[in-house]
């Protein structure tokens, strides 16, 4: 019996940064922010964001989100919309192509 509860913990922890289905096949892009790692997959203008450095008790709405934030707009170039998600696993919506407001206001839109 122990040995088959081993088998079980390594399959379940090798599965900790696993892409989800939408992001299957699509190689991650490794960055690092301010001392937290990030593995990101992008598929059209959603970010598949997972943090891969241990860190104590991190929260997203500390500075979590905001480094998550950084490395996406760092890595893809686009505005981030939006994060959701917890502190292990994000996605992030991007503003790619939209002009904002202020861009709209000052072309006279």
């Amino acid at each position: 019996m122990w040995p088959i509860s081993k088998i079980c913990l390594v399959v379940l922890l090798s599965a900790c940064n696993s892409p989800s289905m939408h992001f299957e096949g699509i190689s991650p892009r490794k960055i690092m922010v301010l001392g937290t790692e990030f593995e990101l997959r992008r598929n059209a203008d959603l970010v598949q964001v997972i943090r891969t450095s241990r860190e104590y008790a991190p929260r997203l709405s500390q500075q979590l989100g905001r480094r998550a934030e950084i490395a996406v707009e760092q890595t893809y170039v686009c505005p981030v919309d939006r994060i959701r998600g917890d502190a292990s696993m994000m996605l992030a919506y991007l503003k790619c192509g939209e002009p904002d407001d202020l861009a709209r206001i000052g072309n006279g839109a």
